[in-house]
């Protein structure tokens, strides 16, 4: 057997051995003393000891062995020049100093006999930090970058970025400024506009099963708290609000009436901001149409038809805010550094698009790119946490542990605070809410019916009872209308959306899927696809319990660590408006407490963790942004116009951390 597979590893490099014999053959020619290379040969420096070392010694006393080198060589030169396997020549020098050419092997990936093939996956890029590094712009941590110290964070502006709302400001400020991410577009006459009902219909048999388990937990909840439920109360609250009046407010006796644009102001073909809600739209015959470029927690692409309308609305909005809610009067941010906050789930193209239009169009002095979860833990004053991002429309969910995100944590579904203001709305309706007309396609109804979410959503047991609240509806060309309405449970059932998805419109799943390298543990085979590349192709989720959603992202950070698991479960900080309602933060304690994985664990605490010093969650983020910018490894992550426009996107891996 020995034998065999000698003789068989003899044929295996037979070739190798002539195609090395055949371009040592005119080594005998060349003199010691020549040091002329032919031209475009790849040539490499090394020492006389690393020479020496790499020298190839063949014996000379065996007789029988020169003999086979002289058959080779004959072979060798004998064939033809198209059956040679080397395309060009490079030299290499030998222990004696003379440059002998070698085969160039252009397209061979595996290793050679007598041909070191250097290892370059495992080697760490340097490039763009240092000194000598020959492209155009400042190295990693160039004072020209960094922001001047004089102007004491006056001249760095954070960037939060959200499906409903832009959260911008300086990092010398100690609160943002929130302003709507939309923005009014003229239309031309005759277009249509595209409209959809985002009201909700709870006939099917699905959504009444999960109202049933939704009711049922509702009950137990307040048999814990030792609290009764009120008996006949929904007919109460339905008669009530069937038969109350309305009563109508004069303008001018009102102090929060809106300053409508009517159509004979309205002159431009633009509105940014609150002065696009200042339009009295009604979906019927407008001029405008109102665009969001930011939705499901990344650009808008169901709503455009090229990335460049898109980064052209961000723009405006952006340029818009800086100008008039920072007061900056500058037309050109060349004096200007950014921190851009992205979401944790994004396509690496964008990030691209998103720094080009901030270097190229906003024409910012440097630009830092970082993740909004390792923002959150910034933010929050921690180290490792779970950080569970609810937004309007998305919600993210990443661990974080000791400033290192997982990726394989990482999960996005397509549940947020717009779904608990539609289960709200549909709930009003159902117990006959006196203001009829509502329509949640018309922003101001929408943005009713928010403020009521956030006024009287509650998920505290003492607060479930017969409740009788004032609203005040402002709509276009009519006067203000004063209502009154009872409410009961539906205050409490209505976050509870975030648990039973199943309550919710089905909505189709997102065709494009976030790449991210490495294996999640315990993961559906329909939602982890293996591309060609052999990285997993993580499908984004779309109706999916939050509380399971967690706890299947802590088990996969923990890898099999038991106290990384016990340590995460404790350690779950909310963020986002989302999240925003009255003890949802005990009411998720308590679901994920009941999960299959923390039982299986064995896991006796889970602790959600209050935002610290009081801050509003909505702008924990935006604040552990600004704190980054302020830390001295921030110095060596600002990314520049040249060297931008020198090397790209390779720029965010070497210089932002953690992306």
């Amino acid at each position: 057997m020995d034998t065999y597979l000698k003789t068989l590893s003899q044929k295996k490099y037979a070739w190798m051995e002539e195609a090395t014999a055949a371009s040592n053959a005119p080594a005998a020619s060349v003199p010691a003393t020549t040091s002329q290379q032919p031209s475009g040969s790849i040539h490499t420096t090394t020492s006389s000891s690393d020479t020496s070392n790499k020298a190839i010694e063949r014996p000379t006393d065996n007789a029988a062995d020169e003999s086979t080198s002289n058959k080779s060589k004959k072979r060798a030169r004998s064939k033809e020049p198209s059956d040679q396997l080397t395309s060009g020549a490079a030299a290499d020098p030998e222990a004696d100093g003379t440059n002998v050419s070698q085969p160039l092997f252009r397209y061979t990936t595996f290793p050679i006999k007598g041909y070191t093939i250097l290892p370059v996956r495992n080697i760490a890029s340097n490039f763009m930090r240092s000194e000598i590094t020959q492209v155009r712009g400042c190295a990693a941590g160039d004072n020209a970058l960094c922001p001047n110290p004089d102007e004491e964070w006056q001249d760095t502006i954070i960037i939060h970025p959200g499906s409903r709302h832009l959260r911008i400001g300086l990092s010398s400020e100690a609160y943002p400024v929130t302003v709507p991410h939309v923005l009014a577009r003229r239309v031309r006459a005759g277009a249509k506009t595209a409209s959809r009902s985002d009201d909700m219909d709870l006939d099917s048999e699905t959504k009444a099963l999960a109202l049933k388990e939704m009711r049922n937990e509702l009950a137990w909840r307040m048999k814990n708290a030792k609290r009764r439920t009120v008996p006949n109360a929904d007919a109460q609250v339905t008669s009530f609000n069937s038969t109350v009046p309305k009563e109508t407010i004069p303008d001018h006796n009102d102090p929060y009436r809106v300053e409508w644009i009517h159509k004979a102001e309205q002159e431009r073909d633009v509105y940014v901001g609150d002065m696009a809600f200042r339009l009295p739209l009604d979906g019927k015959n407008d001029a405008y149409r109102l665009f969001y470029p930011w939705k499901h927690g990344s650009l808008n692409r169901q709503d455009y038809t090229s990335i460049q309308a898109i980064l052209g609305d961000l723009e405006t909005i952006w340029t818009d805010a800086i100008h008039t809610s920072l007061g900056i009067e500058d037309k050109s941010m060349e004096r200007y550094n950014c921190v851009l906050v992205i979401p944790d789930i994004i396509e690496p193209d964008f990030i691209t698009h998103l720094v080009d239009m901030l270097l190229k169009e906003m024409k910012f002095k440097a630009v830092i790119v970082q993740e909004a979860a390792a923002c959150a833990t910034y933010g929050a004053g921690t180290s490792s946490a779970c950080v569970v991002d609810i937004g309007a429309q998305t919600t993210s969910i990443v661990c974080v542990d000791e400033g290192v995100p997982f990726v394989q944590s990482k999960k996005l579904i397509h549940v947020g605070g717009d779904d608990i203001t539609r289960v709200f709305a549909s709930f009003l309706r159902e117990n006959q809410f006196p203001y009829r007309d509502m329509d949640l396609a018309r922003f101001y109804d929408w943005s009713l019916a928010e403020d009521l979410k956030e006024r009287w959503c509650t998920m505290n047991e003492s607060e479930i009872s017969i409740q009788v609240y004032d609203f005040f509806v402002r709509a276009p060309e009519q006067h203000t209308l004063k209502y009154q309405c009872k409410v009961y449970d539906e205050a409490f059932l209505s976050p509870l959306c975030l648990v039973y998805p199943t309550i919710l419109d089905p909505m189709p799943e997102p065709e494009n899927a976030y790449i991210a390298t490495g294996i999640m543990d315990e993961a559906p085979d329909d939602n982890v696809v293996n591309d060609t590349d052999g990285n997993v192709k993580q499908n984004v989720y779309g109706h999916y319990p939050i509380d399971i959603a967690i706890a299947q992202s802590i088990q996969a950070a923990a890898n099999l660590s038991e106290e990384r698991l016990k340590r995460l479960f404790t350690n779950v900080i909310i963020v986002g408006g989302g999240g925003k309602i009255s003890n949802f933060d005990r009411v998720l304690e308590d679901r994920l407490l009941s999960t299959v994985i923390a039982s299986t664990n064995k896991i006796e605490n889970v602790e959600v963790l209050p935002a610290p010093r009081e801050l509003d969650p909505q702008i924990l983020v935006w604040k552990g942004a600004s704190v980054l910018c302020k830390l001295d490894v921030a110095r060596e992550m600002w990314i520049g116009p040249v060297e931008w426009n020198e090397v790209g996107e390779r720029l965010l891996r070497d210089r932002s951390m953690l992306l």
